[in-house]
């Protein structure tokens, strides 16, 4: 059994290289004070492609909210606004919304029917009267 730790102790990872079963759990990468949850924790088996625990492994930082942090980790964790990039092509939602700013809010009379709400008179039959039929 290998195990690696970083210099302040809150992270690393143990590596097994006498695990006889390739499924059995060869890697194991943790990160943040020990406790449940305050440590983050991947385990790998042999047969997991070494590309896949390094991308976990990437230094890269990620974006959390404080609220999502438990208050023993947010005391470690070094916080800073971050504001996400803007898009360099306009996304669909942005499309829509500058082809609704562009149609005009109300219709042309000329494109438009006109209805009323009263009712017409009933039309006026000379011949028809009222009274039996034959």
């Amino acid at each position: 059994m290998v195990d690696i730790v970083a210099p302040d102790g809150l992270a690393g990872a143990s590596i097994d290289v006498a695990a006889p079963d390739p499924d059995a759990e060869a890697v194991t990468l943790w990160a943040g004070p020990p406790g449940w949850a305050t440590r983050a924790e991947a385990v790998f088996t042999a047969r997991t492609p070494s590309h896949l625990i390094a991308a976990l492994a990437d230094p890269t930082p990620v974006i959390r909210s404080r609220t999502t942090l438990h208050p023993r980790l947010a005391g470690r964790a070094q916080l800073a606004p971050v504001e996400p990039p803007k898009p360099a092509v306009p996304t669909p939602l942005d499309v829509r919304r500058a082809a609704a700013a562009r149609r005009p809010t109300v219709l042309p009379t000329s494109s438009a029917r006109r209805w009323t709400t009263s009712t017409p008179p009933p039309p006026a039959h000379p011949a028809a009267r009222p009274g039996l039929r034959r």
